[in-house]
């Protein structure tokens, strides 16, 4: 029982290997993976190994515009350094200054008085030691005796008394008027001292002065640190936000043989340029594999809904992914070479034009559009290369799709490249750049149209052989009558060679008429017969007198009749012929009934063992227009070509009862022509064997006339 559910499992499990839309899944999913990591690791920047104090070995530039932050806060700092401090008073300092002065006088009169009333024999220095015990004044030491002496009169009083009414009635006052702080107590002094020599010159107690000046004067102003601080912060902060230094886009951060400092280190960092732990940028990573899978996802959606045909096809799916990652390696080793002209050089349009040639044009600019957003993550968004892309790679989509001459695609490429310069120069123009950048940026996205259209070309023919697609220009090739096997059909069965350059005619007008390939209808109808090279006698065509048939069984005769069309898929393998070729080849007669035969056993065999679907073609029926309109085209041919009487009327109704019977027959239930399509094929019908199977006049018999002038004038010239 176990083995039984394994087994089960197992062929469940090849049947899901085998499927198309796992296989699908699969292609897509490898596609999306490939294509994202190319974008994100050229998306992601070059990576530096530099310290700090470091000569760089490189010429680094700016990916995008970037703040250095470090500089920005230097020369913040420098400018907030100049600001003058918030400087506040101190209380009371001013009267604090004014009362010492008084009380340095009043104690200096004092001990002047004191030592006057003192008549005990001793020097003035130990006098005024004994009344200065605490050294107040110790400056009357540095005075000279006659000067101490003279300052003891009574006749010098004055002089002292003056110097104390300038030292408070004038100098601390205007000291009081000032910001006396630490770092100008000094210049404030000094000033006060030149100003008491310019008043009293000659005075004799400048020692006093200065030493009154230097005890009382203090500072009336100080430094507040906080608010200081918050005043600095606040201008630093403001000028961060209105004086960044920026680093602009493309402008060079650090030059060959500089010295790494701390700011551009800093920006480096910052840009991820610096490889200091050797880690790959995972968040970047993730944020291009999540966009472009949305990008895929929103491409692929659309080709459902509005290219159903394509997205259900597992050869279009194959055939899409493998012309992106084509596209995706030459942008990949672009940008690995020649990384700064990459913008204008990724031969971006390879992928639509292959895609237009071998789907449509809808397929076509869908992929372009997204390989467009994809490739500009790896180019940071460059809108020069965004705008060139989605126009010429849509011009260059219409322009090649259906396209049956190489000298078309060719010529598409020139006018591809006139458009991408075009682009550029525009843009240049908006960006204000000099004519030299617009002529070089220009003449790199010229070449780009050329280089995409040649590369397109020279892939086709791998691409159809690989994917067993054809493209107008492979259909014709196949049409060349010089083709081995055409002249094999002309040598060998020239009946059926003419039936099939007659089919064709009528397939193709027909196929043109309801919308389809009118090109592979036609080169599908030269090939559709070409099993019966195997034995071309057999078909009534190619008989010039023996019927072979007459000597063989219906049975038999049935046999090799249905046999041409699993020989002719067998020919046209041998041939290296495209699948859709093959395709209609075994699908031109689908499972039709081979009547003749089996009405001719009907009256040999008596037995009631006789079975219809043994006179039938093993099919299967068509599946695509172009088969079926073969098909139709034929029967129709070869019905007739064997009509006795050609006229109008009959052909018409001949026509129009071989279509009714294709369908009644069931011959036309898998592809999708519509009744409106069908009358259209017989309309179309009509008119091409309206121009072959004309009404002629009767020629009369050679021997009854002279000449061959005579011959003319009895059938154009008769009364």
């Amino acid at each position: 029982m176990a083995k039984k559910v394994r087994k089960k499992k197992e062929v469940k499990f090849f049947k899901l290997l085998k499927s198309n839309s796992f296989q699908r899944i699969i292609v897509l999913t490898l596609t999306w993976l490939i294509l994202s990591t190319i974008v994100a690791y050229e998306a992601a920047p070059v990576k530096y190994k530099l310290e700090v104090g470091d000569i760089s070995q490189y010429d680094i530039q700016a990916p995008r515009d970037i703040e250095n932050t470090i500089r920005t806060r230097q020369n913040a700092e420098e400018k907030a350094s100049k600001l003058a401090p918030v400087i506040i008073d101190i209380e009371n300092a001013n009267s604090d200054m004014l009362n010492g002065a008084y009380e340095y006088f009043e104690g200096l009169e004092k001990l002047i008085s004191d030592i006057k009333m003192d008549t005990e024999y001793q020097t003035l220095n130990e006098k005024i030691q004994e009344y200065d015990q605490e050294g107040a004044y110790d400056v009357l030491f540095e005075l000279d005796e006659p000067i101490l002496r003279l300052m003891l009169a009574e006749q010098d009083e004055e002089s002292l008394q003056n110097l104390k009414n300038t030292v408070i009635k004038t100098i601390i006052p205007e000291l009081t008027k000032k910001k006396l702080m630490e770092d100008n107590l000094a210049i404030e002094i000094s000033r006060g001292l030149e100003f008491i020599g310019e008043s009293h010159p000659g005075m004799p107690f400048k020692p006093i002065a200065a030493d009154v000046l230097q005890k009382v004067i203090k500072p009336n102003s100080r430094i507040d640190e906080e608010a200081t601080k918050a005043q600095r912060d606040t201008y630093i902060e403001n000028y961060i936000k209105e004086n960044p230094v920026i680093i602009y886009k493309d402008e060079r951060i650090i030059s060959k043989d500089d010295v790494v400092t701390e700011d551009k280190y800093e920006v480096l960092k910052e840009i991820n340029y610096i490889d200091s732990e050797g880690k790959p940028d995972y968040l970047l990573f993730i944020a291009v594999f999540i966009i472009i899978l949305l990008l895929f996802i929103s491409a692929f959606m659309y080709l459902k809904n509005f290219q159903p045909k394509v997205y259900f096809n597992r050869n279009s799916v194959f055939l899409i992914c493998v012309s992106m990652l084509i596209t995706s390696l030459f942008a990949w080793v672009i940008r690995e070479f020649v990384p700064d002209l990459s913008y204008f050089i990724i031969p971006i349009f390879i992928a639509p034009v292959l895609i237009a040639i071998f789907l449509g044009i809808e397929s076509a600019i869908t992929i372009n559009i997204l390989l467009t957003f994809s490739f500009s993550l790896m180019v940071g968004g460059n809108i020069e290369f965004m705008i060139m892309s989605i126009l010429g790679g849509s011009f260059a989509a219409f322009f090649t799709a259906n396209a049956t001459q190489r000298r078309k695609i060719s010529m598409t490429g020139f006018a591809l490249g006139c458009l991408n310069a075009l682009v550029i120069i525009l843009v240049g123009l908006m960006e204000k750049k000099s004519l030299e950048t617009l002529l070089n940026d220009g003449g790199l996205a010229f070449v780009n149209g050329l280089l995409s259209i040649i590369l397109a070309i020279g892939l086709l023919p791998f691409l159809e052989t690989t994917f067993n697609v054809v493209t107008p220009l492979k259909l014709l090739e196949l049409a060349d009558p010089n083709h081995p096997l055409l002249k094999r059909l002309l040598m060998e069965a020239p009946g059926t060679y003419h039936h099939s350059l007659m089919v064709g005619n009528l397939a193709e007008v027909a196929t043109r008429e309801i919308g389809g390939n009118a090109l592979l209808a036609r080169v599908g109808a030269y090939f559709h017969d070409v099993g019966k090279l195997k034995r071309p006698y057999f078909f009534k065509e190619n008989q010039m007198s023996d019927n072979p048939h007459d000597k063989l069984t219906p049975n038999l005769s049935t046999l090799v009749i249905t046999s041409h069309t699993k020989d002719g898929e067998e020919l046209a393998a041998k041939y290296h012929l495209p699948k859709i070729i093959r395709n209609i080849i075994t699908q031109h007669h689908g499972n039709t009934l081979v009547a003749y035969f089996y009405h001719k056993a009907l009256q040999t065999d008596k037995t009631d063992e006789l079975k219809e679907e043994n006179f039938r073609y093993e099919g299967p029926v068509p599946d695509t227009r172009e088969a079926a309109v073969v098909m139709l085209a034929d029967s129709v041919e070869a019905a007739v070509r064997s009509m006795p009487e050609k006229t109008p009327g009959k052909t018409e109704g001949l026509v129009r009862k071989i279509i009714k019977d294709k369908l009644d027959d069931e011959q036309l239930n898998r592809c999708d022509l519509t009744l409106k399509d069908l009358s259209i094929i017989a309309d179309s019908f009509m008119q091409v064997l309206s121009g072959v199977y004309h009404e002629r006049p009767e020629y009369p018999e050679l021997e009854k006339k002279k000449s061959l002038v005579e011959l003319d004038d009895s059938i154009y010239n008769t009364p």
